[in-house]
């Protein structure tokens, strides 16, 4: 029987929730460092399509989010909380994931469409939704122009990945290897197989470098 996915959601399986043994790897560093781990940087980023819901929602229509690109089969890559995201009812309890399913024994994670950054299919990956991925940026970088206030504590980086916009928005003029500015603080940082990269939409987009 295939689980049928709900309504902005698509399920997915992953190999492991997290991509290291953070019970060890915390109890290491409270002894050697006397600091904390964020387990948000050690969850799965990756996971396969499972099923794909039968409708989007009119806000998530409303808003330009698409699953048009995305097929059963197809390995996404995801924002860190589609996993993350859980409660516990005690302190060092139990912890209870909110997008998790368990049937048959088996995990099932629910990706809502908006926390969908990319498929990789062939061995390609396609961006979604006017998702951008971009190298990482440097902490030390100083941008010295003054065209716009706003661009003022900018940072530059370059674009590794982009697709199409989201389909209420315009597509804008960046391609693959331009150098694009934006505030760093509405970015996300990521890391799959130790490839380090920044998600931001294109709408975040300043402008690039000519």
């Amino acid at each position: 029987m295939t689980i049928q996915s709900p309504a902005d959601a698509i399920f997915v399986t992953v190999k492991s929730k997290y991509t290291k043994d953070f019970t060890s790897l915390t109890k290491r560093f409270a002894l050697e460092n006397a600091t904390t781990v964020h387990l948000e940087d050690l969850v799965t980023l990756t996971g396969t399509v499972h099923s794909l819901p039968k409708t989007l929602s009119q806000e998530k229509i409303d808003r330009g989010f698409s699953m048009d690109n995305i097929q059963v089969g197809d390995e996404l890559i995801f924002s860190f909380n589609v996993i993350y995201d859980f409660f516990q009812k005690e302190p060092e309890g139990e912890m209870f994931y909110k997008n998790r399913l368990n049937y048959n024994g088996k995990d099932y994670w629910a990706a809502d469409i908006s926390k969908i950054f990319a498929v990789i299919r062939n061995d390609e990956i396609i961006m979604l939704n006017g998702y951008v991925m971009a190298m990482p940026f440097s902490e030390d970088l100083i941008i010295t122009q003054d065209y716009v206030k706003s661009t003022r504590k900018c940072k530059f980086s370059r674009v590794i990945h982009i697709g199409e916009p989201r389909t209420n928005q315009p597509k804008i003029d960046v391609s693959q290897d331009d150098q694009i500015y934006y505030n760093p603080k509405k970015v996300t940082k990521y890391e799959i197989n130790r490839k380090p990269f920044i998600i931001l939409t294109q709408q975040q987009v300043f402008g690039k470098v000519n």
